[in-house]
């Protein structure tokens, strides 16, 4: 298993940052991996959505949003694509500022076993979900 977690605060209010995020239309913009999204807009508890992701080359991905707490927590499980991982974005008001995080879980199953140590030692899966963190801050914040 692979795990990631970064944290940044937001000069935003916490509604508008979930909103931002809860739309997958803007998934894109931040989370720079993705190539596309459908359906786009608003996500709920049980939706579906397909992402098409440049990592690894192309790939698509369904998506299961498995937990959604308006203000506090979306998580969404990779249900088809090569990896399967798990995202949790998580939010915290914090003094008219959003604190959000962003945890990633990937198990490593069949051939991405021997990736594993590999992915751990570089901290490859650390940097690139920090930079999406980070590219939401920056984003919201212009």
């Amino acid at each position: 298993m692979v795990r990631a977690k970064s944290t940044v605060e937001i000069e935003r209010p916490l509604e508008e940052v979930f909103a931002f995020v809860a739309d997958q239309s803007n998934e894109p913009k931040w989370h720079t991996d993705i190539l596309r999204v459908d359906p786009q807009g608003p996500i709920e508890l049980g939706s579906r959505v397909r992402w098409v992701v440049r990592f690894m080359g192309e790939n698509q991905y369904l998506n299961d949003v498995t937990a959604f707490e308006p203000g506090r927590r979306i998580e969404m499980a990779a249900l088809e694509g090569p990896l399967k991982p798990t995202v949790t974005h998580s939010f915290e008001e914090v003094d008219g500022r959003t604190r959000y995080t962003r945890h990633v879980r990937i198990p490593l199953q069949g051939m991405f076993r021997l990736v594993g140590p590999v992915m751990r030692a570089t901290g490859a899966a650390h940097r690139r979900n920090a930079r999406f963190a980070r590219n939401l801050k920056d984003l919201l914040e212009r």
